[in-house]
């Protein structure tokens, strides 16, 4: 938002995972707290780690009469296959379009530009699980299941530009 960007795109992974409703879920929220709408045909799905998914979902949005200025990626490695496609066509990141993805993975960090990302807390993730994990052993007929949220951190990287608005 603050870069201008109002034509978002999201490429999700598979719909049935629990990790993706969530996403979406926020991805929806965070929309409509800023009051902006996008196309349903703006959101796309793409397995998580496939590339070459996420390169032709990448090519069907920027085919679109009214392309997104900004596309965001289910994570870092499907985000490669949407540069590719970028880059395919000639078009420069981030001056042409922005693109952002999901993990922080140390990949993302020696791409040029360097990717702007959510690291996930993978330790804070893996010692939710096992405290979890100890209790069911321990408790089996106290421990339920829970949703818990581990935060992940924003990498502002430089594949995030102004929106090129005409």
């Amino acid at each position: 938002m603050k870069k201008g960007h109002r034509k978002i795109a999201y490429i999700h992974g598979q719909a049935s995972t629990t990790v993706t409703k969530a996403r979406l879920t926020s991805f929806y929220r965070f929309l409509e707290s800023r009051e902006l709408s996008v196309p349903d045909d703006y959101v796309l799905e793409a397995d998580y780690l496939d590339v070459s998914q996420a390169m032709a979902c990448t090519s069907e949005l920027l085919d679109r009469k009214d392309p997104p200025t900004c596309i965001l990626y289910p994570d870092d490695t499907a985000l490669i296959g949407g540069l590719n496609e970028i880059r395919r066509r000639n078009l420069r990141v981030p001056d042409d379009i922005s693109i952002a993805g999901y993990d922080g993975s140390r990949l993302s960090q020696i791409l040029n530009p360097r990717l702007t990302t959510i690291r996930q807390a993978t330790s804070a993730i893996g010692m939710q699980a096992a405290k979890k994990l100890i209790s069911t052993i321990d408790k089996p007929k106290t421990t339920f299941t829970e949703q818990i949220i581990v935060e992940g951190e924003l990498i502002t990287g430089e594949s995030v530009g102004n929106a090129n608005i005409s």
